[in-house]
């Protein structure tokens, strides 16, 4: 009876920070690839792949708002810092939801290469989702990888402003809503790792989970 070949082991996770640092670049590049003028087979392709990288940032955001830090001494997080990680996931979900409705009208696009700065940035969000699922560090690291994120949020930002630019007039709303969530997402995270103003004023209890708008 022949042995069968051993399944080949799932490739180690990042260090959180290098991840993270690995998304900006990815990030970067896809943003500038978005701001050149595509036809539509290519347009529709880089909303497609927008649309993955805003669902797995969504899922890789839930595990940085679980960061240990070790040290010695530990340096104290934020208090703020879960609530306003899993708001920014709220923002996350919100951008890939505008995108629903772009998706359905103009479809997923044809199969890129792998080489192609959306695809890069897709797999790049992926391997985060692997990283950031149990992550530890120390608190530098920990705010270091926030930042990268705060950064690559920014890039998709500028992406979807690109993208919006060379769309059908009936899509530029949707994805300049995806661009405003997008900033309020980086908003949440700037504060997790600074702190709100007004954090150690008498009576101030903000709810960073709740959107503007009074949603839960």
């Amino acid at each position: 009876m022949t042995a069968r070949n051993p399944a080949p082991p799932l490739p180690h996770p990042q260090p959180p920070a290098a991840a993270g640092q690995a998304l900006r670049d990815a990030a970067q590049g896809a943003a500038y690839a978005w701001a050149r003028p595509t036809g539509p087979t290519g347009h529709a392709r880089a909303v497609s792949q927008m649309y993955s990288v805003l669902r797995d940032l969504g899922i890789a955001a839930r595990g940085l708002a679980r960061y240990q830090t070790a040290g010695t001494p530990p340096a104290p997080a934020s208090p703020h810092f879960t609530p306003y990680l899993a708001a920014s996931d709220r923002w996350l979900l919100d951008a890939w939801q505008h995108l629903d409705g772009v998706l359905a009208a103009e479809g997923l696009g044809t199969l890129p290469d792998d080489s192609e700065p959306g695809t890069v940035l897709c797999q790049a969000a992926r391997n985060a989702i692997l990283a950031w699922r149990q992550p530890e560090g120390t608190a530098a690291d920990r705010d270091t990888t926030v930042e990268h994120l705060i950064t690559a949020i920014w890039f998709l930002a500028i992406g979807a402003l690109s993208l919006a630019a060379y769309a059908p007039r009936r899509r530029t709303i949707e994805l300049r809503a995806v661009a405003n969530s997008l900033a309020e997402a980086a908003a949440c995270l700037t504060r997790a790792i600074q702190g709100p103003a007004g954090d150690t004023e008498p009576g101030h209890n903000p709810d960073p989970a709740r959107h503007p708008d009074g949603r839960p």
